[in-house]
């Protein structure tokens, strides 16, 4: 959550009592989200591309969580139904359209932009872009009066994570071709 009491917004991590100088640039923290997408349990991740001098020794993924997702206390959680609205890969196309289209902000052009910034602007997109209708597809839950048609719609926009044992054997499928 963005603090427009100061002038500045973070551009360190603190590890270990010690603050890190850290690149603020929403498409490396974009990179990031994306491959902490991907992870699998116990996998070690190449994080010295997000400080700039110094890498710390340690790093937890919980220390970068913390900058990457600031906490806000709104809106409350509702409970949800836990399903995945958006990724910042596959939605590149509609995220880009959203930025362009409400607020004339190229984001393949813009030099730099904050993290904190980026994801308040996100925040902020308006219900009438394609990625907020296709958002509304993914969450869509059923009810008695409404058509058929959205749980299509749910289906054909829905995000599926591929297991790590089912990657293993798309893989393995994938190899007999090349």
């Amino acid at each position: 959550m963005m603090d427009l009491t100061k002038k500045a917004l973070p551009n360190v991590i603190e590890i270990d009592g010690r603050a890190y100088s850290i690149y603020t640039d929403f498409r490396l923290w974009m990179r990031f989200e994306i491959e902490v997408g991907k992870l699998k349990k116990g996998q070690k991740m190449d994080v010295s591309y997000l400080f700039k001098n110094e890498i710390p020794d340690r790093v937890s993924l919980e220390n970068l969580l913390t900058f990457s997702r600031p906490y806000s206390p709104l809106p409350r959680s509702t409970g949800g139904s836990g399903e995945i609205v958006f990724d910042y890969e596959l939605d590149a196309d509609y995220i880009y359209a959203a930025f362009l289209g409400q607020y004339g902000i190229d984001l393949m052009e813009i030099e730099e932009l904050h993290w904190y910034k980026f994801l308040a602007l996100f925040k902020g997109l308006n219900g009438s872009s394609k990625l907020a209708e296709i958002m509304s597809y993914r969450c869509y839950t059923k009810t008695k009066d409404v058509s058929d048609q959205y749980e299509k719609l749910k289906y054909a926009w829905r995000i599926e994570r591929v297991e790590p044992e089912d990657e293993e054997e798309i893989q393995k499928f994938s190899d007999l071709f090349y």
